[in-house]
């Protein structure tokens, strides 16, 4: 049977005003899991099993490890499974979304080089440019034709962090997470 993932709701709220680690956010959020997203069914979902994954979060401006649990359901309807994420996690990634927000943040007020940014935060220098381009892709595809921007900028992080819900919402509007690198098929094609 597939496994499916179902998208938890959580604040992403302003940077600059979170005190709670991304851990003690998920400990403090209760699962829900009202549908399944393989065939619909109301109220079949039942606790199934877990499994582990690291996380890589921000907590007052440090790089935080943890290992997290992450619960799945299986629908007692069609006998998928789905794993319960909540927002701040990225599919089939390791760092959270505000973590990356956050080291987009401190790119963009420059306070020192790159290299010494991506040596602070032990990440590639590679990696924050794929961050750059997919924040601008997908912030791209958000705004669509509204408001394009050219490129990463701290008007845009503020716009994008002020968003209720941005990351639900736009999963359920794009069938992929905000900054979650889209996988190509052998045929070359994204799922």
């Amino acid at each position: 049977m597939p496994m499916l993932m179902i998208r938890q709701k959580a604040i992403l709220c302003k940077l600059n005003r979170i005190n709670d680690s991304d851990e003690e956010l998920l400990d403090a959020a209760t699962p829900s899991f009202d549908s399944c997203p393989a065939c619909g069914a109301q109220g079949c979902c039942s606790p199934h099993a877990s499994y582990t994954r690291w996380l890589i979060s921000i907590h007052h401006g440090v790089r935080v490890e943890d290992l997290l649990t992450i619960k799945r359901v299986i629908c007692t309807s069609c006998g998928c499974t789905h794993a319960l994420l909540y927002d701040v996690l990225i599919p089939y990634g390791s760092y959270s979304l505000r973590f990356i927000l956050y080291v987009l943040r401190a790119y963009l007020n420059r306070t020192g080089t790159v290299a010494a940014l991506c040596e602070q935060f032990s990440i590639a220098v590679s990696t924050l440019y794929a961050w750059i381009d997919l924040f601008n892709e997908h912030a791209n595809l958000w705004l669509s034709v509204l408001e394009r921007i050219s490129q990463v900028s701290l008007q845009a992080l503020d716009y994008f962090e002020n968003i209720n819900m941005l990351p639900f919402s736009f999963f359920l509007r794009y069938g992929f997470s905000f900054l979650q690198k889209r996988r190509t098929t052998r045929s070359g094609r994204v799922p």
